[in-house]
């Protein structure tokens, strides 16, 4: 897919670069919520449109973000249902978490983040 494993740039780039620290701090802190996920469920990248500011976010089973308020805006949703890993990391979701950042589309929630901020 276009756009993805590629490291964020642009706006988005910067403010998660304001919000998080740095990208690779927004990754461990996804990571880190995402493994600590028990059973099934989801690990978000929101805008809060209210705030302007980015939140990581997590969902059980199969709740949408707006479970969580109505003024997050997903820009990235991580799926940590055992189906979307199994089959080729068997139950190490770590690791799953790990490489799915190899395919993140950025390029794609760089464009959803600025659509939501216009």
């Amino acid at each position: 897919q276009e756009g993805g494993g590629e490291a964020p740039h642009g706006k988005l780039g910067w403010a998660i670069d304001e919000d998080f620290g740095s990208i690779e701090k927004l990754i461990k802190k996804m990571n880190a919520e995402g493994a600590a996920l028990q059973g099934s469920g989801w690990v978000w990248l929101a805008l809060d449109k209210e705030a302007k500011r980015l939140s990581v976010e997590t969902t059980p089973n199969q709740d949408p973000l707006v479970t969580k308020g109505s003024n997050l805006h997903p820009l990235l949703g991580i799926d940590v249902w055992e189906h979307a890993y199994y089959l080729q990391y068997k139950n190490v979701r770590p690791d799953y978490l790990t490489n799915i950042w190899k395919v993140v589309n950025w390029k794609y929630a760089g464009e959803e983040y600025e659509k939501v901020l216009a």
